[in-house]
């Protein structure tokens, strides 16, 4: 009892008063194909198969998300200095770093040299870092050999880890998480006397210094959130020292991947479980927190960007910079991969390594210019990042969310555009050109929108109507033409195409006529009110509302061409191909002569862009053949 008391001590000495210092637990264990020669087990799972890919251009992987940047891997320099930088912006203090020790099993000779490798660019960054080792790594060691490789990888650890100056330390000694013990009973003695914390259900009968805690899922069950703050509340109760915890959610993916059962879930609620569990963290008065994770994509707890949430979990983090910086270290990857001038690029790195990020993102436009010019997929230009909306009126979160993609023939003059919205219900998603449209002869302007519930409605109406205008005033500068502009999306960004191209208002702000779009082709859209838009309102999701928010209020007889499209009735969203069929009907009542409704059968929500894409490319093509005979 004296040993715990005097540790718990020693475990707040250093800090009170202060602010906890934040830490992210990191995985340092994906490999790619281009990289290492081959897709690593946990992108792959032995399941899915990242050399395919779906029609948003994701790779099939191991996760029900999907890296911003894409799949890519721990021992690649580009995608550390860009993790290292990203945490900087977002005020981490450190790292914890998933480690498997020395030895040759599996992968775990790659996941120690990936470990190596990242720790300079933290120290870079001026982050600390801490190991959380797996003694389940050595489990298949018989004959004593597990205690002698644990016993190798501790004294290693020593050595190398504990005595760097950026090690992190309580009142001198070094930081050792377990995670466990889940194999070995703990009786290591070293000199350095490190502060040996391990899983909080673990560590007291193991007669560790402390405890840390997790994402407490067991037994496959979703968790409510009453339910995961009473267990924390728990942990955080005990008399042993702890390190508290927040996380972004938990949604793994073994049971799909043909693992094991699923351990349980715990859903993001948009970015408010990680507010919450961060909230709860910080009022346990703990000297040290640990957000799980940085980047478990197989039990889905990451806070990295990804193209569902984008940079939302770094943004409620306590210390986080200016947001529209958050953008930079991608831009920076991005255009490493692309092959932009280096020595520019290794330049803008150094000044946001100084966090001077004006300018870093001079420096990284200027090479995203240059790459503007080159050809991709025989003959298109891929203009990125381009800012729709402008003005004395910008805010942070436009600077970040409004932009858009130009993927534009390079030769062909006059083409026909499609602006493109993603889908996502209007509270997670990220722009991409959709693979069936690439090298189809058009040009395809593919936007992104601030969303929900950073922002109420109306605003990610506006913005899509405020990425039309900016389309129709400088297509034409790309070589399109202004009177072929077709407006399209799926899921949310057909229910933001439906508004917008309906309801005249929202382009008449800008000085456009929505009856100059050339075409509406709205794949599987919510027309009445849409369900985050109730939601905020307190509505449940089950109750349907029509108002002026809801395309079918606004059904009218001179709107543009329109091919709707849907799912297998039996397949899609709860009452969309209903919705849909009932919203074409009343297009028709109401005078229109131009609405189409395809149903695509044995195809659900998620699928049906794939088949849909070829009926777009179509209905195109009909109305430019129309216009030409005029």
């Amino acid at each position: 009892m004296f040993r715990v008391i005097a540790i718990f001590l020693t475990f707040l000495a250093t800090v009170s008063g202060a602010e906890p210092r934040l830490l992210v637990h990191y995985m340092p264990w994906y490999a790619t194909k281009d990289v290492s020669g081959a897709w690593g087990w946990h992108w792959t799972m032995n399941h899915f198969d990242p050399e395919q890919k779906k029609w948003d251009d994701q790779r099939k992987i191991a996760s029900h998300d999907y890296p911003l940047i894409g799949p890519y891997d721990s021992g690649d320099d580009h995608a550390l200095e860009y993790h290292a930088l990203l945490m900087k912006i977002a005020g981490l203090d450190g790292v914890v770093i998933d480690w498997y020790g020395t030895s040759e099993i599996n992968d775990h000779a790659m996941n120690h040299r990936n470990t190596l490798k990242f720790i300079p660019w933290l120290k870079k960054a001026g982050l600390s870092f801490a190991v959380c080792y797996e003694d389940q790594a050595v489990k298949s060691l018989k004959d004593g050999g597990d205690i002698k490789q644990a016993e190798k990888d501790l004294h290693w650890a020593e050595e190398h880890f504990f005595s760097d100056p950026s090690y992190v330390k309580q009142h001198g000694r070094p930081l050792l998480l377990v995670f466990g013990p889940q194999h070995l009973k703990w009786k290591f003695d070293l000199g350095s006397k490190p502060l040996v914390f391990g899983l909080s259900h673990l560590a007291k009968q193991n007669g560790l210094d402390g405890a840390f805690a997790w994402p407490p899922v067991a037994g496959g069950k979703s968790l409510s959130p009453e339910h995961w703050k009473k267990e924390l509340t728990n942990i955080y109760a005990q008399k042993l020292p702890f390190i508290a915890t927040a996380f972004p959610g938990f949604k793994d993916i073994y049971l799909q991947a043909g693992v094991h059962a699923s351990y349980g879930s715990i859903a993001s609620r948009a970015g408010l479980t990680l507010s919450e569990s961060l909230a709860q963290a910080l009022e346990s008065k703990t000297p040290l927190i640990q957000i799980a994770t940085w980047n478990d994509y197989g039990e889905g707890t990451m806070i990295e960007p990804t193209r569902s949430n984008g940079f939302r979990h770094l943004e409620k983090l306590p210390r986080c910079g200016n947001p529209a910086d958050l953008r930079l270290p991608v831009m920076l990857y991005q255009l490493r991969k692309r092959g932009g001038d280096a020595a520019k690029l290794d330049e803008a790195s150094a000044r946001m390594f100084e966090s001077k990020f004006t300018k870093a993102e001079a420096l990284l436009a200027s090479v995203s210019r240059e790459l503007d010019k080159q050809t991709i997929d025989g003959g298109y230009h891929l203009t990125t990042e381009l800012l729709y909306r402008e003005g004395n009126g910008t805010t942070a979160a436009m600077n970040q969310r409004c932009r858009l993609d130009v993927y534009a023939p390079a030769t062909k003059r006059p083409f026909s555009t499609v602006i493109w919205f993603h889908g996502g219900g209007l509270t997670q998603g990220e722009r991409s050109i959709p693979l069936p449209l690439r090298n189809q002869g058009i040009a395809v302007v593919a936007a992104n929108y601030r969303l929900s519930p950073g922002v109420k409605s109306p605003v990610f109406i506006e913005d899509a109507a405020a990425a039309i205008a900016w389309t129709f005033k400088h297509i034409a500068d790309f070589g399109g033409d202004p009177q072929h502009i077709f407006v399209s999306g799926h899921s949310a960004g057909a229910y933001l195409t439906l508004m917008c191209g309906l309801d005249k208002k929202w382009l008449t702000t800008h000085g456009v006529d929505a009856d100059q779009i050339a075409g509406l082709i709205p794949l599987s859209p919510q027309v009445i009110t849409h369900f985050t838009i109730r939601d905020e309102r307190g509505i449940a999701e089950t109750q349907p509302i029509i108002d002026d928010l809801a395309p079918l209020f606004h059904v009218r007889k001179t709107a543009p061409p329109m091919l709707l499209v849907t799912g297998d009735r039996e397949k899609e969203l709860m009452g969309r191909y209903e919705e849909c069929a009932y919203f074409g009907r009343m297009m028709k009542l109401a005078g229109h002569k131009h609405t189409t409704l395809h149903e695509l059968d044995g195809f659900d929500h998620g699928k049906m862009p794939e088949p849909a894409f070829p009926l777009l490319l179509k209905f195109i093509e009909t109305i430019e053949t129309e216009s030409a005979k005029k």
